[in-house]
């Protein structure tokens, strides 16, 4: 039981381009340019070593069999798939190298890139205003890029098909075809809750808006049909987030948790420029009067000026546009698609970027929607301009890499770097504690690595901070490396204090260090009393 697709309007605002070889051209180049802004990131860091819960993750190894990742695990709702899947991706790393096999790690967080741009060629292969979609995919994926940073990590596998999902929905409902796979895709969004439920609740948003596109059209079979999909999906998401959630937080900590996923992703001013900028793009991709555009400006700016002053995002002010241009259409799919995809940040409570990237590749695709006139007005921007672009861009990512100094790209990237180099040298300095004279120490991190919503300016700076929390860190230690010396109580017990890049510690003298280019040095700290050997141990990351 079927039906058609019966939005038409978003039938009439895409197509297809030409499959002959310039058509396949375009085709190729401006996919390229549509995933190169949050490629060139990471390629610029790929891969990095251990990175914050990954260190759980490792000691489970050795603790837990795979029978237990049926449990909660480490997850905060029940997730037992993702759990299944991540932890062969663990597997596949082996803990039991370490520091962590650099090929594995590039092997595996390639693996994650390639679905998120299996997921952007899903949508991509859709729009119709190819050249508009393609320049402002790369314009927010190259300045939101925070949204990505699970790309560095074996368990963002957990997002793997949420961004997949919404991939699929775009595409076959722009295509005209969720009707003839409605059912379906509910069975599947309804299993995928038990990989991620953010899945499930971007279908069910979906499809909510979509049984409104064509209420009028459906039998009385099939508006049965659509309440037993919204019913079962419904259930499923308060079944495993409402009434068993693994930890309960407070209301005021799911807002701000909710607003620190919007800073975490518009981390500067540049960043709130854009996000202004896509504003802007959005209203005037609408069809207004001069007046009504004018006005509609003006007012944008206004809030602009307010969220300014406030400390709010400005990505509030282009998703708000986003929702009002859906609303103008009566594309309620879209509509309650992107209105779910902003509110998720809620649901997961602590702050993570990623939560918000969902929200943004919407409104991407809207930014862009039914916008022909943008799109003559770039026929200018050819293939061969395209590749050229991206080329220069190649050379100038691998001189960075190389460590060559270029100006404007190398200081926007240092975070980024910086961040890489820290992972190689707490991996480094946890292999050498292993092996030293302190190896039954406790450690510890003088500056904190929480949650974002534990410290906001921390998260984004990144300055000192890191790369995993303490939490973690300690969890793999104990459980893999400490070792027990003969005739030393837990009581005795003393502590090997590690720094990133920060002065010189009262009362403590260095004894390892590990240099880096982008990060600063590394340090181990041990008290005064207990120095072995005065002169610290100077080792380059990788």
């Amino acid at each position: 039981m079927t039906i058609e697709n019966t939005a038409d309007k978003i039938s009439e605002l895409n197509g297809t381009y030409s499959s002959d070889s310039n058509g396949r051209a375009q085709t190729l180049s401006y996919f390229i340019l549509t995933v190169f802004g949050f490629s060139f990131w990471f390629f610029m860091a790929v891969p990095f070593a251990s990175h914050r819960e990954t260190y759980s993750w490792l000691a489970a190894h050795y603790t837990d069999r795979l029978g237990q990742q049926l449990a909660y695990g480490l997850s905060s709702t029940y997730r037992p798939l993702s759990q299944i899947v991540t932890w062969f991706g663990f597997s596949i790393l082996d803990p039991r190298i370490f520091p962590t096999s650099i090929l594995r790690q590039t092997l595996l967080q390639g693996f994650i890139y390639a679905m998120f741009v299996l997921a952007w060629w899903l949508i991509y292969s859709v729009a119709r205003e190819r050249r508009v979609f393609a320049l402002v995919a790369c314009l927010a994926g190259g300045v939101f890029f925070s949204g990505y940073v699970q790309l560095f990590h074996i368990y963002g596998m957990f997002y793997v098909p949420v961004i997949l999902t919404l991939g699929a929905l775009l595409n076959f409902y722009a295509s005209g075809t969720f009707g003839k796979r409605e059912v379906w895709f509910a069975v599947v969004a309804a299993v995928l809750a038990f990989w991620h439920p953010f899945a499930t609740a971007l279908f069910l948003s979906f499809y909510f808006g979509f049984y409104l596109d064509t209420f009028w059209r459906r039998s009385r079979l099939q508006h049965i049909q659509a309440a037993i999909i919204l019913l079962v999906g419904t259930m499923t998401i308060a079944a495993l987030v409402v009434i068993f959630p693994r930890n309960h937080m407070p209301l005021d900590t799911k807002l701000f948790g909710f607003l620190v996923s919007y800073q975490t992703n518009e981390v500067n001013r540049i960043a709130s420029f854009v996000a202004f900028l896509l504003t802007l793009l959005v209203i005037f991709s609408m069809r207004l009067s001069t007046r009504s555009r004018f006005a509609a400006i003006l007012f944008a700016s206004a809030l602009g000026v307010v969220c300014l002053l406030k400390g709010l995002p400005l990505l509030f002010l282009w998703l708000f546009a986003v929702l009002i241009k859906l609303f103008r259409l009566r594309c309620w799919s879209l509509f309650f698609l992107a209105l779910t995809a902003a509110l998720l940040p809620f649901g997961g409570g602590i702050g993570t970027p990623i939560y918000v990237l969902f929200a943004i590749i919407v409104a991407v695709y809207v930014t862009a929607l039914g916008w022909p006139q943008a799109e003559k007005a770039l026929s200018f921007i050819t293939p061969r301009y395209v590749i050229g672009a991206i080329l220069a861009s190649a050379i100038i990512l691998v001189m960075v890499r190389a460590g060559i100094n270029v100006p404007i790209v190398t200081r926007a990237a240092t975070p980024l770097l910086a961040e890489r180099e820290r992972t190689y040298q707490l991996e480094n300095i946890l292999a050498w504690l292993h092996t030293s004279d302190y190896c039954s120490d406790e450690i510890a991190f003088d500056t904190n690595a929480g949650s974002p919503i534990e410290d906001v300016e921390s998260a984004i700076t990144r300055r000192n901070r890191p790369p995993a929390a303490i939490e973690d860190v300690e969890l793999f230690w104990k459980t893999v490396l400490q070792c027990q010396k003969a005739g030393h109580s837990n009581n005795d017990t003393e502590t090997a204090l590690v720094t990133f890049g920060e002065p010189a510690l009262a009362n403590f003298q260095p004894v390892f260090a590990v240099k880096s280019r982008y990060a600063g040095d590394a340090v181990v700290w041990i008290r005064d009393a207990r120095i072995i050997s005065p002169v610290p141990s100077l080792v380059s990351s990788r």
